[in-house]
């Protein structure tokens, strides 16, 4: 949906209502008052990011961006210091057959666990280099901190990077680990099947296992240790001591669900985001003002302002990634068409429905799966930003209606009337466009007409790429 402001239509309603020109016979004053806007809509909400090849293997952000993984070698880049768009690279390995296990990233460097060995890449074009695992070792989590690396091992061994491999520190008995590792204070740190706490301090080669009430999502935060729990987040306060920090989900990645939507463990009463439509499995961010990335098997979302990230990537891009993937070599001599229009003339209602391809349906008019139909929310709570509309039904006896679906593919029906989020309701829907108008409140002051409401025009078009 590409946003069309009407600024003229806005001029004109701010020159009434401060007037234009001065009446003979009259004396005009001169104002300095600055004008105020009392009320501004939010212009943030959940995206979903069309990427080559579905889901990522692996996921990791930092404070310049993000990193997709994917097996085989590609990966993509989310530079948020170039408009929050996307590169691709193929980190040329020669292993089609490569496994991506995991992933972490810090300033740009990326750092890829997979089949092949512990892979790093500085995502500047230069060639990745590769480290060997151990002979033996099955890697199943790996974790960064201050520059220092490490593997966790499926029999609970943790594996230490040196400046010539690795360093492998063995409990004093095997331990299936469930949970990913993390650094903790001086130990790194995982929770094991047996409903313990395994640390390892390898500045004294100490390890200390410790009872805990569950097992589940395992997190550092500010230095403290949090463990989702059933229903709610706990908080390591001693050793064999958890207290209830706060009802909600712990995600992979250190972000939490809450009621209140998407939280830190720090501070949960401060949300950095309303909730997400599915419970992913990865809830990260890109620094301290960053998107929220969202993954899970499904895809990408990301929470950011409308326009700070790239949410697909060029089509030709795109399908040149997807042969790449496939192990073709290239992708033909000129980029793909765009999608088309299918229409569907029904009889009996004397309906016309126009839809393209790019909905997740292959008729988005079909009856709503009944996953998605449960996912839905009140109109009431989403913002335009958030919709993309993939349908619209031409109906002269019950009225025109259109399909849209948000960033997890839940879709809605919009009437003419229907009332959104921000104090935006639907103006009219025709063959290919649905209008939205949004009204927003300014105060110009007392010396020059007081508050007054001005309209914000928004146009979705079928047959247009790249969201609003």
């Amino acid at each position: 949906m590409k946003a069309g402001r009407l600024l003229a239509s806005i001029l004109l309603l701010a020159i009434a209502a401060t007037g234009c020109g001065q009446r003979p016979g009259t004396d005009q004053a001169v104002v300095d008052e600055p004008v105020v806007v009392v009320e501004s809509p939010e212009v943030s909400g959940w995206m979903d990011v069309s990427l080559p090849g579905g889901a990522p293997a692996a996921f990791a952000c930092d404070a310049e961006g993000a990193w997709a993984c994917f097996d085989g070698g590609i990966v993509l880049r989310c530079n948020l210091a170039d408009c929050g768009r996307w590169s691709s690279f193929d980190l040329g390995l020669g292993d089609a057959d490569m496994i991506v296990i995991d992933a972490v990233s810090d300033g740009g460097r990326l750092l890829m666990l997979t089949s092949a060995g512990l892979v790093e890449f500085a995502g500047t074009g230069d060639e990745a280099s590769v480290t060997a695992v151990p002979e033996g070792f099955n890697p199943v989590s790996m974790a960064l901190d201050a520059g220092e690396t490490a593997l966790l091992g499926s029999d609970g061994s943790i594996a230490l990077e040196t400046g010539d491999g690795f360093e492998i520190a063995r409990p004093g008995e095997p331990r299936s680990p469930a949970s990913s590792l993390v650094k903790y204070g001086l130990d790194w740190a995982y929770l094991a099947s047996d409903s313990t706490l395994a640390r390892y301090d390898d500045d004294v080669a100490l390890w200390q296992v410790e009872k805990v009430p569950c097992t589940g999502t395992l997190a550092t935060i500010d230095d403290r240790l949090y463990i989702g729990g059933p229903g709610s987040v706990l908080r390591r306060e001693a050793v064999g001591e958890w207290t209830e920090a706060f009802p909600g989900h712990l995600c992979r990645g250190g972000l939490a669900l809450t009621d209140a939507g998407v939280v830190g463990c720090s501070s949960p009463g401060e949300p950095l985001a309303a909730a997400p439509s599915t419970v992913p499995d990865l809830l990260c961010r890109s620094g301290e003002a960053g998107p929220v990335w969202a993954v899970d098997e499904s895809g990408i979302l990301a929470w950011s302002d409308i326009g700070g990230i790239e949410t697909r990537m060029p089509a030709w891009d795109m399908q040149r990634i997807e042969c790449t993937m496939a192990g073709q070599t290239g992708a033909g001599s000129t980029p793909p068409s765009t999608p088309g229009m299918t229409p569907l003339l029904t009889a009996a209602s004397g309906a016309f429905r126009i839809y393209e391809s790019v909905s997740s349906r292959p008729d988005p008019f079909a009856e709503f799966p009944p996953r998605r139909r449960d996912l839905r929310r009140p109109l009431g709570e989403i913002a335009i930003e958030e919709l993309h509309l993939v349908g619209i039904t031409l109906d002269p006896s019950g009225g025109n209606q259109a399909m849209v679906e948000d960033a997890s593919g839940v879709p809605y029906i919009l009437y003419v009337n229907s009332e959104l989020a921000n104090n935006t309701r639907v103006a009219d829907i025709t063959s290919n466009e649905v209008i939205v108008i949004q009204e927003v409140t300014v105060d110009y002051g007392p010396e020059r007409g007081g508050v007054a409401s001005i309209p914000t025009i928004y146009s979705m078009r079928l047959h247009e790429e790249g969201g609003l």
